[in-house]
């Protein structure tokens, strides 16, 4: 009886742990959900954070960018309100 709890015991646990392992362990094919890309305008007047037509996602190597009327590229954003940009989005 003795021999067989410490058999047992031991396979219950490392049973449980690898259950646990699987049960939290995200899917390794999420895919990420594309978003709106905003830059930030210090001079406009009140929204700041601006919305353009470039779709992003918030996990990449390449920065997404976006050229304006005038020629310039701007980083894009996520958006937390009117006047915040927050994270940098990256290129799909």
């Amino acid at each position: 009886m003795k021999t067989l709890r410490g058999f047992l015991l031991p396979a219950v646990i490392i049973t449980a742990g690898v259950g646990a392992a699987f049960a939290t362990s995200k899917p390794a094919n999420t895919a990420a959900v594309p978003e709106t890309g905003y830059y930030f305008d210090n001079t406009a007047p009140m929204v700041k954070c601006i919305s353009t037509s470039v779709q992003c996602e918030p996990a990449g190597s390449t920065l997404c960018t976006w050229r304006d009327a005038n020629n310039v590229n701007h980083n894009l954003r996520k958006k937390v309100n009117d006047a915040t940009c927050g994270l940098p989005l990256y290129k799909i």
